[in-house]
């Protein structure tokens, strides 16, 4: 098994590296749809999207937010908290 996969990926990686400047853009574009663009710098993101944006489980973006050492906005207590991206950039940074 391990080498029919060897096989298919050496085939593959053959074909990609036979492709030209034209093939490649084609080729960019087909699969443009289906790539996660990066959020906008002052995205609003939820805090599942934030943990992982900042590489941390949620359970310690929450333990943060408890002790206010993240910035965040939430519409009352108890609601979905909200972290704007640019102010986690900043967070980080310090």
């Amino acid at each position: 098994m391990a080498a029919r996969q060897h096989t298919e990926g050496s085939i593959g990686l053959a074909f990609i590296e036979a492709l030209d400047d034209d093939a490649y853009a084609l080729l960019a574009a087909r699969l443009a749809p289906f790539l996660q663009q990066p959020a906008p710098a002052d995205a609003w993101l939820d805090a599942k999207e934030a943990a992982a944006y900042l590489g941390m489980p949620t359970s310690t973006l929450h333990k943060l937010t408890a002790e206010r050492a993240i910035p965040f906005t939430q519409e009352g207590p108890g609601c979905k908290l909200y972290f704007k991206r640019s102010e986690l950039d900043a967070w980080r940074e310090r």
